[in-house]
Protein backbone atom coordinates (compact mmCIF):
# COMPACT_ATOMS: atom_id res chain seq x y z
CA UNK A 1 0.00 0.00 0.00
CA UNK A 2 1.47 3.60 -0.81
CA UNK A 3 1.23 6.33 1.45
CA UNK A 4 -1.58 8.15 -0.38
CA UNK A 5 -3.52 4.85 0.52
CA UNK A 6 -2.72 4.76 3.95
CA UNK A 7 -3.76 9.05 3.96
CA UNK A 8 -6.70 8.11 2.09
CA UNK A 9 -7.58 5.42 4.78
CA UNK A 10 -6.75 6.97 7.74
CA UNK A 11 -9.31 9.93 6.48
CA UNK A 12 -12.46 7.25 5.80
CA UNK A 13 -12.31 5.78 9.20
CA UNK A 14 -11.96 9.63 10.61
CA UNK A 15 -15.17 10.13 8.69
CA UNK A 16 -16.39 6.74 9.78
CA UNK A 17 -15.33 6.76 13.37
CA UNK A 18 -15.49 10.52 14.72
CA UNK A 19 -17.90 12.20 12.23
CA UNK A 20 -20.85 9.61 11.63
CA UNK A 21 -19.62 7.38 15.17
CA UNK A 22 -20.90 4.44 12.87
CA UNK A 23 -22.35 1.71 14.84
CA UNK A 24 -22.17 -2.26 14.42
CA UNK A 25 -24.87 -3.20 12.26
CA UNK A 26 -25.96 -0.24 10.83
CA UNK A 27 -26.92 -0.01 7.28
CA UNK A 28 -24.56 2.32 5.62
CA UNK A 29 -24.94 3.93 1.90
CA UNK A 30 -21.79 4.68 0.10
CA UNK A 31 -23.48 6.39 -3.18
CA UNK A 32 -21.05 6.99 -5.81
CA UNK A 33 -21.50 8.22 -9.30
CA UNK A 34 -19.13 6.62 -12.55
CA UNK A 35 -16.84 9.62 -11.72
CA UNK A 36 -16.00 8.96 -8.08
CA UNK A 37 -12.63 8.58 -6.90
CA UNK A 38 -12.75 5.03 -6.19
CA UNK A 39 -9.85 4.49 -4.05
CA UNK A 40 -12.26 6.69 -1.55
CA UNK A 41 -14.95 4.57 -2.46
CA UNK A 42 -12.99 1.36 -1.44
CA UNK A 43 -11.59 2.94 1.52
CA UNK A 44 -14.89 3.77 2.93
CA UNK A 45 -16.12 0.36 1.89
CA UNK A 46 -13.41 -0.99 4.61
CA UNK A 47 -13.65 1.66 7.14
CA UNK A 48 -17.20 0.93 7.51
CA UNK A 49 -16.62 -2.74 7.76
CA UNK A 50 -14.24 -2.09 10.38
CA UNK A 51 -16.70 -1.17 12.91
CA UNK A 52 -19.17 -3.72 11.90
CA UNK A 53 -21.70 -1.63 9.93
CA UNK A 54 -23.01 -2.87 6.56
CA UNK A 55 -21.77 -0.77 3.71
CA UNK A 56 -23.70 -1.30 -0.05
CA UNK A 57 -21.71 0.37 -2.79
CA UNK A 58 -24.65 1.97 -5.14
CA UNK A 59 -23.19 3.48 -8.31
CA UNK A 60 -25.39 5.94 -10.52
CA UNK A 61 -24.18 8.04 -13.79
CA UNK A 62 -22.86 11.47 -13.01
CA UNK A 63 -24.92 14.34 -13.16
CA UNK A 64 -24.00 17.00 -15.43
CA UNK A 65 -25.42 19.82 -12.64
CA UNK A 66 -24.90 19.49 -8.78
CA UNK A 67 -28.05 18.72 -7.38
CA UNK A 68 -29.26 16.32 -10.28
CA UNK A 69 -31.97 13.97 -9.40
CA UNK A 70 -30.98 10.59 -8.29
CA UNK A 71 -31.84 7.80 -9.81
CA UNK A 72 -34.94 5.78 -9.08
CA UNK A 73 -32.46 2.68 -8.20
CA UNK A 74 -30.04 5.38 -5.89
CA UNK A 75 -33.43 7.05 -4.20
CA UNK A 76 -34.61 3.77 -2.88
CA UNK A 77 -30.97 2.78 -1.53
CA UNK A 78 -30.76 6.54 0.06
CA UNK A 79 -34.37 5.62 1.89
CA UNK A 80 -33.22 2.25 3.23
CA UNK A 81 -29.93 3.86 4.75
CA UNK A 82 -29.07 4.36 8.35
CA UNK A 83 -26.18 5.99 7.28
CA UNK A 84 -25.34 7.81 3.74
CA UNK A 85 -21.79 8.97 2.73
CA UNK A 86 -22.21 10.65 -0.62
CA UNK A 87 -18.60 11.14 -2.55
CA UNK A 88 -20.41 11.83 -5.55
CA UNK A 89 -18.69 14.09 -8.82
CA UNK A 90 -21.65 16.50 -8.53
CA UNK A 91 -23.54 17.55 -5.41
CA UNK A 92 -26.47 14.17 -4.74
CA UNK A 93 -26.50 16.19 -1.46
CA UNK A 94 -28.51 18.50 -2.39
CA UNK A 95 -31.03 16.72 -4.12
CA UNK A 96 -35.07 16.17 -2.81
CA UNK A 97 -34.40 12.06 -2.60
CA UNK A 98 -31.42 12.76 -0.01
CA UNK A 99 -33.35 15.61 1.68
CA UNK A 100 -36.12 12.71 1.90
CA UNK A 101 -34.14 10.26 3.16
CA UNK A 102 -32.88 12.92 6.37
CA UNK A 103 -36.05 14.43 7.11
CA UNK A 104 -38.61 10.93 6.46
CA UNK A 105 -36.17 8.39 7.33
CA UNK A 106 -34.03 9.98 10.04
CA UNK A 107 -30.77 8.70 8.46
CA UNK A 108 -27.74 10.82 8.88
CA UNK A 109 -24.97 11.55 6.13
CA UNK A 110 -21.94 12.90 5.51
CA UNK A 111 -21.73 14.76 1.86
CA UNK A 112 -17.73 15.13 -0.07
CA UNK A 113 -19.39 16.25 -3.30
CA UNK A 114 -15.96 16.13 -6.08
CA UNK A 115 -13.98 14.73 -3.65
CA UNK A 116 -10.49 13.56 -4.52
CA UNK A 117 -7.92 11.54 -2.94
CA UNK A 118 -5.33 14.33 -3.19
CA UNK A 119 -8.14 16.76 -1.70
CA UNK A 120 -9.04 14.06 1.38
CA UNK A 121 -5.09 14.04 2.36
CA UNK A 122 -4.58 17.81 2.07
CA UNK A 123 -5.87 20.94 3.47
CA UNK A 124 -9.27 21.18 5.06
CA UNK A 125 -10.07 17.50 5.73
CA UNK A 126 -6.66 17.56 7.98
CA UNK A 127 -8.24 19.78 10.71
CA UNK A 128 -9.14 19.43 14.06
CA UNK A 129 -13.15 19.48 13.62
CA UNK A 130 -13.25 20.73 17.41
CA UNK A 131 -11.52 24.32 16.93
CA UNK A 132 -13.60 24.51 13.87
CA UNK A 133 -16.69 23.32 15.88
CA UNK A 134 -15.98 26.64 18.48
CA UNK A 135 -15.65 28.76 15.42
CA UNK A 136 -18.83 27.74 13.72
CA UNK A 137 -21.37 27.48 16.51
CA UNK A 138 -21.24 31.15 17.62
CA UNK A 139 -21.94 32.38 14.12
CA UNK A 140 -24.29 30.10 13.09
CA UNK A 141 -26.07 30.77 16.54
CA UNK A 142 -26.03 34.63 15.46
CA UNK A 143 -27.44 33.74 12.31
CA UNK A 144 -30.07 31.74 13.97
CA UNK A 145 -31.40 34.17 15.99
CA UNK A 146 -30.54 37.26 13.50
CA UNK A 147 -33.12 39.09 11.64
CA UNK A 148 -31.16 40.49 8.53
CA UNK A 149 -27.99 39.31 6.64
CA UNK A 150 -25.85 42.29 4.74
CA UNK A 151 -23.09 41.72 2.67
CA UNK A 152 -20.47 43.86 1.54
CA UNK A 153 -17.19 43.42 -0.28
CA UNK A 154 -14.26 45.60 -1.70
CA UNK A 155 -14.96 43.46 -4.94
CA UNK A 156 -18.22 45.19 -5.19
CA UNK A 157 -20.84 43.26 -3.13
CA UNK A 158 -23.52 45.34 -1.38
CA UNK A 159 -26.46 43.00 -0.65
CA UNK A 160 -29.52 42.46 2.09
CA UNK A 161 -31.75 39.60 2.78
CA UNK A 162 -34.00 38.52 5.48
CA UNK A 163 -33.00 35.38 7.55
CA UNK A 164 -35.63 35.69 9.96
CA UNK A 165 -36.88 32.76 11.75
CA UNK A 166 -34.18 30.86 9.30
CA UNK A 167 -31.86 27.95 11.70
CA UNK A 168 -28.89 28.31 10.33
CA UNK A 169 -26.54 24.94 9.97
CA UNK A 170 -23.28 24.00 11.76
CA UNK A 171 -20.98 22.40 9.41
CA UNK A 172 -18.08 20.71 11.70
CA UNK A 173 -18.32 17.65 9.97
CA UNK A 174 -20.44 16.20 12.55
CA UNK A 175 -23.46 13.95 12.23
CA UNK A 176 -23.91 11.85 14.55
CA UNK A 177 -27.61 11.92 15.26
CA UNK A 178 -30.75 11.54 13.16
CA UNK A 179 -31.97 14.13 10.33
CA UNK A 180 -28.19 15.39 10.76
CA UNK A 181 -26.04 16.13 7.54
CA UNK A 182 -22.47 17.75 7.16
CA UNK A 183 -19.90 17.93 4.50
CA UNK A 184 -16.29 16.55 4.53
CA UNK A 185 -14.17 18.23 4.94
CA UNK A 186 -16.23 21.21 6.51
CA UNK A 187 -15.97 24.73 8.16
CA UNK A 188 -19.28 26.81 7.24
CA UNK A 189 -22.09 28.69 9.08
CA UNK A 190 -24.81 27.77 6.65
CA UNK A 191 -27.79 28.87 5.96
CA UNK A 192 -30.31 30.09 3.24
CA UNK A 193 -32.02 33.36 3.12
CA UNK A 194 -36.21 33.53 3.42
CA UNK A 195 -37.08 33.14 -0.24
CA UNK A 196 -37.87 36.18 -2.02
CA UNK A 197 -35.99 38.73 -0.03
CA UNK A 198 -32.87 38.76 -0.94
CA UNK A 199 -31.56 42.58 -3.02
CA UNK A 200 -28.52 44.09 -4.63
CA UNK A 201 -25.28 42.53 -5.78
CA UNK A 202 -23.31 39.42 -4.50
CA UNK A 203 -20.03 39.48 -6.59
CA UNK A 204 -17.55 36.05 -6.94
CA UNK A 205 -14.10 36.24 -6.90
CA UNK A 206 -12.88 32.71 -5.77
CA UNK A 207 -13.88 29.76 -7.70
CA UNK A 208 -17.38 28.04 -8.36
CA UNK A 209 -19.37 24.45 -9.15
CA UNK A 210 -19.02 23.33 -12.63
CA UNK A 211 -16.44 27.20 -13.85
CA UNK A 212 -13.90 26.30 -11.41
CA UNK A 213 -11.16 29.09 -10.57
CA UNK A 214 -12.85 32.00 -11.38
CA UNK A 215 -10.37 33.98 -14.53
CA UNK A 216 -12.47 37.48 -13.58
CA UNK A 217 -15.28 38.25 -10.97
CA UNK A 218 -18.73 36.95 -11.68
CA UNK A 219 -21.71 39.77 -10.44
CA UNK A 220 -25.26 38.73 -9.74
CA UNK A 221 -27.66 41.04 -9.04
CA UNK A 222 -30.50 40.00 -7.13
CA UNK A 223 -34.14 40.93 -7.14
CA UNK A 224 -37.00 39.39 -4.44
CA UNK A 225 -34.39 36.50 -4.11
CA UNK A 226 -33.72 36.11 -7.82
CA UNK A 227 -30.63 36.49 -9.83
CA UNK A 228 -31.78 39.17 -12.82
CA UNK A 229 -28.80 39.79 -13.94
CA UNK A 230 -25.34 38.09 -14.30
CA UNK A 231 -22.31 39.87 -15.46
CA UNK A 232 -18.51 39.40 -15.63
CA UNK A 233 -17.23 37.33 -19.14
CA UNK A 234 -17.03 34.07 -20.70
CA UNK A 235 -17.52 32.35 -16.92
CA UNK A 236 -20.77 34.65 -16.16
CA UNK A 237 -21.78 33.84 -19.66
CA UNK A 238 -21.03 29.72 -19.54
CA UNK A 239 -23.07 30.67 -16.02
CA UNK A 240 -26.24 32.35 -17.50
CA UNK A 241 -26.36 29.19 -20.17
CA UNK A 242 -26.43 26.64 -17.53
CA UNK A 243 -29.29 28.19 -15.25
CA UNK A 244 -31.19 29.21 -17.85
CA UNK A 245 -33.12 26.15 -18.83
CA UNK A 246 -33.37 24.94 -15.04
CA UNK A 247 -36.83 26.36 -13.39
CA UNK A 248 -35.47 28.25 -10.13
CA UNK A 249 -32.06 28.00 -11.42
CA UNK A 250 -31.61 31.85 -10.77
CA UNK A 251 -33.35 31.15 -6.96
CA UNK A 252 -30.84 31.76 -4.13
CA UNK A 253 -30.43 28.93 -2.23
CA UNK A 254 -27.75 29.89 -0.02
CA UNK A 255 -25.44 32.24 1.94
CA UNK A 256 -22.60 31.06 4.08
CA UNK A 257 -19.68 31.67 6.07
CA UNK A 258 -16.54 29.84 5.48
CA UNK A 259 -15.12 28.83 8.81
CA UNK A 260 -11.65 26.02 8.23
CA UNK A 261 -8.69 27.25 9.45
CA UNK A 262 -6.82 24.75 7.27
CA UNK A 263 -8.94 25.16 4.28
CA UNK A 264 -6.76 26.62 1.01
CA UNK A 265 -7.45 28.10 -2.57
CA UNK A 266 -7.34 25.00 -4.91
CA UNK A 267 -9.84 26.15 -7.47
CA UNK A 268 -12.15 23.50 -6.31
CA UNK A 269 -15.13 24.95 -4.60
CA UNK A 270 -15.81 22.05 -2.35
CA UNK A 271 -12.09 22.97 -0.89
CA UNK A 272 -12.26 26.72 -1.16
CA UNK A 273 -15.76 27.22 0.33
CA UNK A 274 -14.91 26.10 3.76
CA UNK A 275 -11.98 28.77 3.87
CA UNK A 276 -12.17 31.09 7.29
CA UNK A 277 -13.72 33.99 6.55
CA UNK A 278 -15.05 33.34 3.01
CA UNK A 279 -18.52 33.51 1.96
CA UNK A 280 -20.45 31.68 -0.91
CA UNK A 281 -23.93 31.97 -2.05
CA UNK A 282 -25.79 29.68 -4.34
CA UNK A 283 -28.18 29.75 -7.60
CA UNK A 284 -30.90 26.85 -7.52
CA UNK A 285 -32.29 24.29 -5.00
CA UNK A 286 -32.25 25.67 -1.76
CA UNK A 287 -30.33 24.02 1.63
CA UNK A 288 -32.03 23.10 4.54
CA UNK A 289 -34.11 25.75 6.19
CA UNK A 290 -35.02 26.93 2.38
CA UNK A 291 -37.91 25.89 0.52
CA UNK A 292 -37.22 26.65 -3.49
CA UNK A 293 -37.11 23.29 -5.18
CA UNK A 294 -34.33 22.87 -8.26
CA UNK A 295 -32.08 20.67 -10.51
CA UNK A 296 -29.61 22.55 -9.56
CA UNK A 297 -27.31 24.14 -6.38
CA UNK A 298 -23.96 26.21 -7.45
CA UNK A 299 -22.06 27.62 -4.80
CA UNK A 300 -19.92 31.00 -5.95
CA UNK A 301 -17.12 32.39 -4.06
CA UNK A 302 -16.77 35.12 -2.49
CA UNK A 303 -12.84 35.71 -0.81
CA UNK A 304 -13.06 38.43 1.00
CA UNK A 305 -16.08 39.31 2.35
CA UNK A 306 -18.07 42.07 5.03
CA UNK A 307 -20.93 40.55 7.04
CA UNK A 308 -23.41 42.35 9.36
CA UNK A 309 -26.12 40.58 11.28
CA UNK A 310 -28.71 42.70 12.35
CA UNK A 311 -25.76 45.19 12.40
CA UNK A 312 -23.19 43.19 14.49
CA UNK A 313 -20.07 42.15 12.77
CA UNK A 314 -19.28 38.77 11.85
CA UNK A 315 -16.84 38.96 9.03
CA UNK A 316 -14.80 41.74 7.97
CA UNK A 317 -12.90 41.87 4.82
CA UNK A 318 -12.09 38.40 4.72
CA UNK A 319 -11.72 37.78 8.60
CA UNK A 320 -13.96 36.27 11.14
CA UNK A 321 -14.13 38.70 13.82
CA UNK A 322 -17.49 37.52 15.97
CA UNK A 323 -16.95 34.98 18.50
CA UNK A 324 -20.06 34.94 20.56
Amino acid sequence: MDWISIKVAKAAKAVVEQSLAVKPNEQVLIAADDDSDFAIVQALTAATRAVGAEPTVVIMPRRELAGGTATRIMAQALMGADVIISPTSTGLGFTEEFGRALKENGARGIVMTGMTSDLLTSGSSLANYDEVYKITKPLSDIMTSGKTIKVTSKAGSDFTASIDGVVAGCGASFAREPGQVSGFPSGESWQCPVPGTGEGVLVADGSAHMLGRLLEPISVRFAKGKAVEITGGPQAEELKRIIAPIENGDNLGELSIGTNPASGFSGNVTEDKKALGTSHFALGNSVVGGTVKADIHLDLLMMKPTIHVDGILLVEDGKVVYTG
